[in-house]
């Protein structure tokens, strides 16, 4: 029992600091298979692991939340260009879609922001990136949300990728479009802490960018005053940090 509740400690901190994420498996997926783990080892001569793994994670998340070291490392991750000129199109990226179909948060945001450069006539046209989920008996596109959302503003000319994947996937439908339209010039739009990666990635194809993050409604990162803001910004920059290692790994950046 006491392995269980160790290994359960241990599993709920690593989701807290969003960790999954970086292995694109959900928060729930690691819970029962770590709590068997813990079990067993609490009646080994190793039961002592996931107390000290759940310790150490403690430590670490009220540091977090309580100090702040995590503030610079995390707003450094955010790429903020000036706009100069008018560009060839804004270039919306998706953030998934949720089980009913809409879009994630970090969707919207990214939705909304474009919106408004393109309402500042900052591009003639928007370019929304399409993520897709696919079952037995259902499909899910990010398009449909993203569609409704523009029309809402009244924009006339939206277009949208094929389904992508990743924002290497992301970078390589948009400058396929971009060659066959004779664009050289994009507005890039992402979350904030995602920014810096993927417009090095979307550079790396040949693509002039202008990296502007959008709003963020999750975390409030212009000040990051409060432990949960503190803690949301520590796992994105976890899981930035390992995304730019591998596409550095890759020579996608």
């Amino acid at each position: 029992m006491f392995g269980a509740v160790a290994g359960t400690a241990t599993w709920l901190l690593i989701a807290l600091l969003r960790v999954p994420e970086i292995f694109g498996i959900g928060s729930d997926a690691g819970l029962i298979p770590v709590v068997i783990l813990a079990a067993i080892l609490g009646i080994s001569r190793y039961r002592f692991v996931f107390p000290f793994l759940a310790v150490a994670l403690l430590i670490l998340t009220l540091v977090v939340s309580y100090s702040t070291i995590i503030v610079e490392p995390a707003r450094a991750l955010i790429r903020d260009d000036s706009i100069k000129g008018r560009a060839d199109a804004v270039v919306a990226l998706s953030a998934g879609v949720t089980a009913d179909g809409y879009l994630t948060q970090q969707g919207v945001d990214r939705t909304l922001k474009s919106i408004e450069l393109v309402e500042r006539g900052v591009a003639p046209v928007l370019l929304f990136t399409r993520e897709e989920k696919k079952g037995r008996n259902f499909y899910l596109s990010s398009a449909d949300d993203q569609a409704r959302v523009a029309h809402l503003a009244h924009l006339g000319s939206i277009l949208s990728t094929r389904r992508v994947r990743s924002t290497r996937d992301e970078a390589l439908a948009v400058a396929s479009i971009a060659a066959y339209r004779g664009w050289n010039h994009i507005v890039l739009v992402t979350s904030p802490f995602h920014s810096r990666r993927a417009c090095a990635a979307f550079e790396k194809v040949g693509l002039t960018v202008t990296c502007v993050p959008s709003d963020s409604r999750d975390v409030a990162l212009k000040r990051l005053v409060h432990g949960h803001d503190r803690l949301g910004a520590f796992g994105f920059w976890l899981y930035e940090k390992a995304g730019a290692l591998r596409y550095r790994q890759a020579g996608w950046i």
